[in-house]
């Protein structure tokens, strides 16, 4: 089950999200706070699998609540707050984006919200670090984070990381790839992630152990995840 925390103190758009969300027989919602001092408490005490945090609430603003969580060392590890707001001004003062799942404006899109909410849970077993070592990564290859190509190649990674003998199997990895975000056209889902991987210029990278890693350019998916395992391992 994926337990959701809303936090907004409209009420009328708090209990759409509510409803829409409801309609996910794996979604639970837990309840809906109304300012930030309780959802951060809320928070705490509950455990959410994600929290849909609204920006511009009394008491405490959403960005106090971002900022107040990530002194918990619990939820340094996580990256599980998804942002909806409408206010601009109050977006462009998050200062510690590492820590939110994903940023989206008023009127919500609701199929990617979703796809965004499973996706924290999906990533609820990974080892601690893996996905920030893959934030950093994707970081310093330039690669933008919240493509369809670069989502899937994080997912790709995740699988050939977890298995033991490190085959990689592409078709098996785009199978696994298209039950998770029930996308059946796998062509698209191989075409993402190709795409992505030939948009980047290795001979611009900086950081010292992505350039040992990835010494040259590679053109292959299989290739490109072969040496993204060599640079987590040597993390």
């Amino acid at each position: 089950m994926i337990d959701v925390l809303i936090a907004d103190d409209s009420a009328v758009q708090a209990e759409q999200l509510s409803n829409v969300l409801s309609k996910e027989k794996d979604f639970k919602i837990l309840k809906i706070s109304k300012d930030g001092m309780e959802a951060f408490n809320d928070y705490l005490s509950l455990k959410p699998t994600a929290l849909i945090l609204d920006l511009d609430m009394p008491v405490m603003s959403g960005i106090e609540v971002i900022n107040e969580l990530s002194n918990d060392t619990n939820f340094d590890s996580k990256k599980n707050v998804i942002v909806v707001s409408g206010a601009m001004p109050f977006r462009s003062q998050i200062s510690n984006p590492d820590k939110i799942k994903w940023i989206f404006s008023k009127p919500i899109d609701y199929d990617r919200l979703i796809e965004e909410i499973r996706e924290i849970k999906r990533n609820e077993g990974l080892k601690p670090s893996l996905e920030q070592d893959l934030d950093k990564m994707f970081t310093g290859l330039d690669i933008k984070p919240y493509t369809k190509g670069s989502r899937y190649l994080k997912t790709a990674i995740n699988i050939a990381y977890y298995d033991v003998e490190r085959d990689i199997n592409i078709s098996n990895i785009i199978r696994h790839i298209s039950f998770s975000y029930k996308n059946s056209h796998l062509d698209s889902i191989q075409s993402a992630m190709d795409k992505t991987v030939n948009t980047i210029y290795y001979k611009k990278v900086k950081d010292i152990k992505l350039k040992k890693a990835f010494s040259a350019d590679y053109k292959t998916t299989k290739d490109f995840i072969n040496r993204a395992l060599y640079y987590i391992d040597n993390t």
